[in-house]
């Protein structure tokens, strides 16, 4: 079986500075997106379906290109506001994104079947696209979504916002609850909920980064889903139409069951400018333990090669 990565690609890289997409990281230039890439080719993932911006395309193409070549086959597509099934929800007012949700519904005229989804600006290692592959395979009926451990996925300089997500004992996805402004506090970790509160996160919490495997009926759900969404939300211009939430409506519906995948592998994120120089020396770790060559390009040459 093979399947298709959907890259969420458009962010604004708002916290960063300027962006994240493309931001030279690794030895040879390479970005954590083409890392991304190269891992979940290794897992098996076959094609590349990158969401982005039209004012970013170009960058990101040739950023791209001069990493993987020919490699892989690999389809760009822009979230715009207009891509939309109902054109007067669009307020002239409105220039904020409609969402992962949104993002992820424009890239379906390139999908035909169950696809994975993940974020550009996430390092999310080798095992976790490897479990993630290994859960699609398994139970192809089912989507998946790849858990990390909360205490591996917070930033030094700032807080950060966070899904954590509730298990029920058969391992299946129950909810996934936003927490914002999560940062170690003393031996601790706090958070706050969706209701304003300050809560205490247990370390050990399973949070989603958005790495998910979904099938053509998630899809089809979220599209019902989103027509709706912009019908309740005319003329708001700043609510979004986001991934997590969707997929929790799912589930409380009883429209589908989220297998979880849980890995104990290395994560790693750039949310502020800080981050930089910890993924910096985060990739040069793994490159000095065999994960990757000081160019990622001969890396993926080496992969098809090997094919």
């Amino acid at each position: 079986m093979s399947f298709p990565l959907v890259i969420l690609a458009a962010g604004l890289s708002s916290r960063y500075g300027h962006l994240k997409q493309t931001d030279p990281l690794g030895p040879s230039g390479e970005s954590i997106m083409a890392y991304n890439m190269y891992d979940a080719a290794r897992a098996g993932f076959d094609r590349f379906i990158i969401v982005t911006r039209p004012e970013i395309e170009t960058q990101i193409k040739e950023h791209i290109f001069a990493i993987i070549g020919n490699s892989f086959p690999v389809d760009y597509v822009c979230q715009v506001l207009d891509n939309i099934p109902i054109p007067s929800a669009l307020s002239p007012d409105r220039n904020r994104p409609w969402g992962t949700g949104h993002a992820v519904l424009c890239a379906s005229p390139h999908m035909e079947g169950s696809f994975a989804i993940a974020n550009a600006d996430d390092l999310y290692g080798t095992e976790a696209f490897r479990g993630l592959f290994e859960g699609m395979c398994n139970c192809p009926q089912n989507p998946v979504l790849v858990t990390y451990r909360l205490e591996q996925t917070l930033s030094e300089y700032g807080g950060v916002n966070r899904g954590v997500c509730a298990l029920d004992e058969a391992g299946l996805l129950v909810e996934i609850s936003e927490y914002g402004d999560v940062h170690q506090v003393g031996s601790g970790i706090t958070g706050k909920a969706p209701n304003g509160d300050v809560a205490n996160l247990p370390k050990e919490s399973p949070v989603s980064m958005n790495l998910w495997g979904l099938t053509k009926r998630c899809l089809d759900h979220m599209e019902d889903m989103f027509t709706g969404f912009l019908r309740e939300n005319q003329g708001d211009v700043s609510r979004e139409f986001f991934l997590p939430d969707a997929m929790g409506a799912q589930i409380n519906t009883g429209l589908v069951e989220v297998n979880v995948v849980e890995t104990e592998g290395e994560w790693l994120g750039v949310t502020f400018p800080s981050d930089r120089e910890q993924a910096v020396r985060l990739l040069g770790r793994k490159i000095d333990k065999g994960y990757y060559s000081k160019s990622l390009a001969a890396d993926f040459a080496n992969l098809v090669a090997r094919e």
